[in-house]
């Protein structure tokens, strides 16, 4: 591929995500949400962040093919710490300090 071709395809999906995007935001102005909708809305981010998480807690194949438990033991610690902290960038941190420490082991 020669670096024409890379600007153009970039130029492309540049302008795809932008307008798949921008109406919805200059529109949003002018439209009414309802109380619902926007406590539905509030649910998004940790809907996304569960589906980029939820695969590399279940599917982490290893090149021997051995289930490195050091993955369920972060899920397990973060998920309590989560609960009980009430706040996802603690989960967060926890989960990838357990990680580190148990690899440094």
């Amino acid at each position: 591929m020669t670096s024409n071709t890379i600007f153009i395809v970039i130029c492309v999906a540049a302008a795809a995500t932008f307008l798949t995007r921008y109406p919805s935001m200059a529109l949003s102005r002018y439209i009414k949400v309802s109380p619902r909708v926007e406590r539905g809305f509030h649910y998004v981010p940790i809907g996304v962040f569960a589906a980029l998480v939820a695969p590399a807690i279940f599917y982490h194949p290893t090149v021997d093919g051995k289930i490195e438990w050091v993955y369920y033991v972060a899920v397990a610690v973060s998920s309590l710490t989560a609960w009980f902290a009430k706040s996802p960038l603690w989960a967060m941190i926890s989960g990838v300090l357990i990680i580190a420490l148990l690899r440094l082991i």
